[in-house]
C-alpha cells in the first residue's frame, strides 16, 4: 500500500476490496463494523468505497488487519471543507 495513513479529521480514504482473496476472517470487521460489512458467511461484502474523514483510521486499521490482503487503500483523499458525503458520516459505496 503506497497510501498513507489518514489523519482522521480531513482525509477520506478510497478502498478497493478483492471479495476472491477474502477468507472470511472478519479482522477489517472487528476493527470497524459500520465500515466493512460481511456477507451472511462472513465475507467481505463491498467491491469499493470511499469512507468519510472520521471513519477513516478505523477503516485503514481494518484494511492493514486483513491477513489475506483482501482490502487495499488506493489512496488518502484530503478535503478541504464539509462532509464526504451529504449524508455525512456513513460510508459510500462505490458502483464499479
Amino acid at each position: 500500500m503506497s497510501a498513507h495513513r489518514p489523519d482522521g479529521e480531513t482525509e477520506s480514504l478510497l478502498v478497493k476490496a478483492h471479495p476472491g482473496l477474502c477468507d472470511g476472517w472478519g479482522q477489517c470487521h472487528r476493527l470497524a463494523p459500520d465500515v466493512y460489512h460481511l456477507d451472511d458467511e462472513g465475507y467481505i461484502d463491498i467491491h469499493m468505497l470511499e469512507v468519510p474523514p472520521d471513519r477513516a483510521v478505523a477503516a485503514w486499521m481494518g484494511a492493514m488487519a486483513c491477513p489475506n490482503g483482501a482490502l487495499t487503500v488506493v489512496d488518502v483523499v484530503k478535503r478541504n471543507s464539509g462532509p464526504v458525503s451529504a449524508e455525512g458520516t456513513e460510508p459510500e459505496a462505490v458502483v464499479a
